[in-house]
């Protein structure tokens, strides 16, 4: 569990379409890339990987404390 005013890491878009190009062109397992990229942990790379499968490029763009752009969003009266 973090600890309060714990800091985290942020990765870079291009950080991490390097380590998805080391996973899908080079051939590289996720611990390999993990240990090359010196990452805490290989879910990092898995997430990642995914995200790109699921989303290309965008997939790697930061998300958090971004609004939400669904078309389930009630528009207000002006």
């Amino acid at each position: 569990m973090p600890q309060k005013g714990q800091r985290f890491t942020t990765y870079t878009p291009e950080f991490k379409l390097k380590a998805v190009n080391m996973y899908l062109e080079e051939g590289l397992g996720y611990n390999r890339v993990t240990k090359e990229l010196n990452l805490i942990s290989s879910s990092y790379v898995r997430r990642w990987v995914k995200n790109y499968r699921d989303h290309g490029i965008q997939g790697l763009e930061e998300r958090r404390g971004k609004a939400s752009t669904s078309s389930n969003q009630k528009n207000l009266p002006h």
